[in-house]
Formats: C-alpha cells, structure tokens, sequence
C-alpha cells in the first residue's frame, strides 16, 4: 500500500474496478471471458487487493442480483452498474467508505496493469497541488484530427499525445465532487479536468493494454504462457 506523502504512514486506498459494460464490440461479456484458467475480471481484482484497502467491483444488474454469481477473490463488495461507464463509476464510488484517501478507478478489461503501477499513480496523486495521476504511454503513429465529413483539420505533434490508461488514481474528495453533477465522459481523468483538477500522467505499461475484441483475447491468452 503506498504511503501517505510527506507522511510515511500508510494511505487510505480503495479501487472500484468496472466490470459492468454490455460487451456489444466483443460479442458477450468479455469482462467475465476465461484467460488462463480464470475470468478476466478476476486478474484486475488480485492485483487492486493487494495495493488497496478494498476493492468495490462494479457488474451488470443481473450478476449483482444473481445469488450463484462468483465473486471475484479479493473484492470488498460487488455492486450493480449504471447504463454508462460514468454511471457505474458513480455506483461504485458510493460503496466506498466517505474517509477514503486516494481512489483508484480501473477497467476489468484490463488484466495485466501491476501493482508497481497502482502504487505509482497513487504516488504522483499525493504529490502537493495535484488532484489525479494517470498512466499513459507514447503514441507511436502520426494523429490527425478530422472533422465529420473526413477532412483533416489539424495534425497535433505527437510529442505532446499519451495513449492513456488505467488504474486512474484520484483523490477521494475531488473525485466525488467532479462527479456530483452526474457528467458523462470516456473516463474519470475528463471527468476531473473538466471540474477544474490538475492531473498528471506517469509512464504507463505496454501490456496493459485494454482487451476490446477477440483478438485482444487471443493475445492476452499467449501473454498468460510466456
């Protein structure tokens, strides 16, 4: 667990890890898929226990009401999701208890980000002045930005670009203001910056890569066998 900054004393974390998406670009719940032996969801929990306090795990209505449902090892507590990614979150973070530290938002579609990452982005969180720290990684390929009918508009420099991930770490009281508004984003970083936070980005993992299609899958099975 990381420690308080400037304290040395242990910090207050807990993790929601959201595992409560359709599936409809997979073809079913990916979330819940078999990878090495286990479900995906199951990979993302070990790791946030072993870095958190709890871990609120965030699924579809009908395995939160489904008695014979599986808990993922390590998780604090499961609850049902919302209609969108936001809203889950939301649902997630009202488990957490209200004197929590750090909050740690991470996906279930991604199984392979360590526990050496958690800690680093809880670190970069805590430092003095900043609200949230999140892991990303350069882009590799020219962007261009187009408008809706396919012309490019611009072509940003690619120096300045991160591809970002998650576990997203945010202190607990900037995350729930930002969400009390109930705003819609494709993550909680946007969620925050556009409350007005100040967030970093730390050096993400190549193989914490997001598992979106079956061919994500069939890669992540060969990285179980390395």
């Amino acid at each position: 667990m990381a420690a308080s900054p400037g304290s040395g004393t242990p910090a207050s974390i807990w993790t929601i890890i959201v595992a409560a998406g359709s599936g409809q670009r997979f073809g079913g719940l990916k979330q819940f898929s078999e990878l090495g032996g286990r479900r995906m969801v199951d990979w993302a929990v070990e790791t946030a226990a072993g870095v958190s306090s709890g871990v609120v795990v965030v699924v579809p209505a009908d395995q939160a009401n489904d008695p014979s449902f599986s808990v993922p090892p390590g998780a604090t507590t499961i609850v049902a999701g919302g209609t969108t990614r936001s809203e889950s979150v939301r649902c997630g973070l009202a488990a957490v208890p209200g004197d929590v530290e750090f909050v740690c938002v991470h996906d279930a579609a991604r199984p392979f980000a360590t526990a050496a990452l958690f800690e680093a982005v809880v670190r970069a969180a805590g430092a003095s002045g900043v609200d949230a720290a999140i892991p990303g990684i350069a882009v590799a390929d020219t962007v261009k930005v187009v408008d809706n009918q396919g012309r490019v508009v611009s072509t940003p420099d690619r120096a300045t670009l991160r591809a970002v991930q998650t576990p997203q770490a945010f202190r607990a009281t900037v995350l729930r203001a930002a969400h009390a508004s109930a705003p819609e984003a494709t993550d909680d970083a946007a969620v925050v910056e556009a409350h007005g936070g100040y967030v970093v980005v730390v050096e993400g993992e190549t193989d914490n890569r997001k598992i979106t299609g079956p061919d994500d899958l069939v890669w992540a099975e060969g990285r179980c066998v390395r």
